[in-house]
């Protein structure tokens, strides 16, 4: 799963908001696409990869449907396109 958290700069502090499934077994791995729409979720022993929309408000997370099947999965990197 993955874990939100509230950020309270003037205090310094956390707040646990969220906790949501990355739909699989053994999350690996997390990244944010490059936009700041997405986060894609790594599951290494259910060999998949999640897509979550990122609501841009409030930070929280949504599943979009979409999953892409991939043995193993254990990193996700974002390379930019020259």
């Amino acid at each position: 799963s993955i874990a939100g958290f509230a950020l309270d700069s003037a205090k310094g502090t956390l707040t646990p908001t969220a906790h949501v499934s990355t739909g699989g077994k053994t999350p690996r791995n997390f990244a944010i696409d490059p936009t700041g729409e997405y986060l894609l979720a790594a599951n290494q022993n259910s060999d998949s990869i999640i897509v979550f929309r990122i609501d841009p408000k409030t930070g929280g997370l949504t599943a979009t449907g979409q999953e892409v099947r991939v043995p193993a999965p254990v990193c996700i990197v974002f390379v930019a396109a020259d």
